[in-house]
């Protein structure tokens, strides 16, 4: 009877832990790989998603840099128009 007490105190204290840890990491500081403010672009006559992203992001694969700024940005496509302010995330 007392064995299994004290098998509940120990499950009820690890879960509480569990708990306790998850929360703390929750308000911890984010690391400082992606969660840089954003910043933002300026369309120039000429250029393309695909060029923007070339040159924002020059060691990432271009086609994954083009659909995160495409999502930050709330884009259905890759049309951009000159004078159009974007976000680069």
């Amino acid at each position: 009877m007392f064995a299994s007490l004290d098998i509940r105190r120990l499950l009820t204290l690890v879960a509480a832990s569990a708990v306790l840890l998850a929360l703390a990491m929750s308000y911890a500081a984010p690391s400082s790989s992606g969660a840089a403010h954003p910043r933002r672009h300026a369309v120039h006559a000429g250029e393309t998603l695909w060029s923007i992203a070339l040159r924002a992001y020059p060691s990432s694969d271009p086609r994954d840099a083009v659909y995160r700024i495409e999502q930050a940005n709330d884009l259905h496509d890759a049309a951009i128009v000159a004078g159009q302010k974007l976000v680069l995330p």
